[in-house]
């Protein structure tokens, strides 16, 4: 694919893509200042570059196939343009590692002053990423339990009414169960068209939106000084979609999401480490050993069917009565996670594993993501010394210093194990193996 060329901030330097915050580009900056004061030239620069970034993902949609990996050249106008030079290449590795995708980034001096003094508070508590699933439930569960401070950070585009309705109602149960007031921040980010500044629509749109995670992220750093945290960010992600090995070969790279990958953690820490002159800001993942269904299992029993109220479906704003779709990856994960855990909600438009696949085309995405899921799970079955190193080959993604070799091929072996706990009810599944 060619290079495209995005430009963030009032100047369009030639690009195929101009984005303004405040014309097409809605950053959510004036929810931010409304929700904690004045910002500072830096949290505009990083608000704008967040924002930048993830309307640059929907702008840019990707071609097919061998094209299916976009080369990106941004140049994005900051007040602090030194202490961001600092980090460029940082910034590039870390958007490469989350979207697969080729980008270099530049930057240029806007009017202003920036920021000398990063004075940081120490007070104890943590903000959470909320995105109104399973894990981020969990996890502002067991904070909550512990007694700590705790704010739930969200992010919304415009539109999607269904995810910022999942996330208020998960947010309400958990206030409801442990009788106490959770602060909650939502800030919607999104492209639209205005004026003289248009946007693609909606039918010309990216939907993977893969940097998602970086503008997340860096919504929830700030809000973190802003609440006086010195330490902590948390991104709650079980294991198995945070370390995310492929399924197969046909979902390497691009074609899956990496939005809690360790090493992309490892680097957005760095960046807000320079950017704020923290060195002890921390981004930790508590979940990154654990499946899912043993994510679930930290939830009180009698809020476990509250789980109804949440969100792991991308198209449950699509689906009739926006139930969940039934059988993308994460609905497959999701339903074995509760009923392993002896929970069963009806909430799936496509009971799949009730459904007789074989009958399907193979093209089909009821039939491919289960068959695939059940070929990958085998793998990991019945992992021994003998046959260990083959495993290590398929899966080259294991060889990571982000995180534990050994402890990640446990944790597939146990998310193996609770999988066809879960399949041994339903014969339609087991005949495909």
């Amino acid at each position: 694919m060619k290079r495209i060329k995005v430009s963030i901030g009032v100047n369009n330097r030639n690009s195929d893509v101009h984005l303004v915050p405040g014309k097409n580009l809605y950053t959510g900056i004036q929810k931010y200042v409304d929700e904690f004061g004045e910002a500072n030239s830096m949290e505009e620069d990083l608000i704008n570059l967040a924002a930048g970034i993830f309307g640059c993902d929907l702008a840019v949609k990707r071609d097919d196939r061998e094209h299916y990996i976009r080369s990106i050249e941004l140049c994005v106008e900051v007040v602090n343009l030194h202490a961001f030079e600092r980090v460029k290449a940082v910034i590039e590795n870390a958007l490469y590692v989350v979207s697969k995708d080729n980008w270099t980034v530049f930057f240029f001096q806007k009017p202003g002053i920036p920021v000398a003094d990063f004075n940081c508070l120490d007070k104890e508590g943590a903000v959470l990423l909320f995105s109104g699933g399973i894990d981020s439930m969990c996890a502002a569960s067991e904070f909550i339990k512990e007694k700590k401070s705790l704010v739930l950070v969200s992010h919304n585009s415009h539109a999607n009414h269904v995810v910022e309705k999942c996330q208020e109602n998960v947010h309400s149960a958990l206030e409801s169960y442990y009788k106490t007031t959770i602060k909650h921040v939502n800030i919607k980010v999104y492209g639209r068209n205005q004026a003289r500044y248009p946007f693609p629509k909606d039918d010309l749109r990216e939907n993977t939106q893969r940097t998602r995670s970086f503008l997340f992220l860096t919504l929830a750093a700030l809000v973190t000084r802003k609440s006086g945290f010195k330490k902590v960010l948390f991104m709650a992600e079980n294991g198995q979609f945070a370390i995310h090995l492929p399924l197969n070969s046909a979902r390497v790279g691009p074609f899956s999401t990496h939005t809690a990958d360790p090493e992309f953690v490892k680097l957005i820490q760095q960046i807000f480490r320079t950017l704020f002159n923290n060195s002890s800001f921390e981004i930790i993942n508590p979940f990154l050993y654990k499946t899912k269904a043993e994510v679930f299992a930290v939830l009180p029993e009698k809020l476990r069917k509250d789980a109804e109220l949440s969100a792991s479906c991308w198209m449950i704003s699509r689906i009739p009565e926006n139930k969940h779709c039934g059988y993308c990856i994460p609905c497959l994960t999701r339903r074995i996670a509760m009923e392993y855990n002896n929970i069963f909600i009806k909430e799936y438009h496509v009971d799949v594993f009730k459904t007789d696949v074989t009958k399907l085309a193979d093209t089909d995405d009821r039939k491919r993501n289960l068959v695939d899921y059940l070929e990958f799970v085998t793998k990991f079955n019945n992992v021994t010394n003998a046959n260990k190193h083959e495993l290590l080959s398929e899966f080259p993604e294991l060889y990571n210093p982000s995180f534990d070799m050994e402890a990640a091929v446990n944790l597939y072996k146990r998310v193996a194990k609770q999988s066809f706990e879960v399949f041994k009810k339903y014969p339609k599944v087991l005949k495909l193996l």
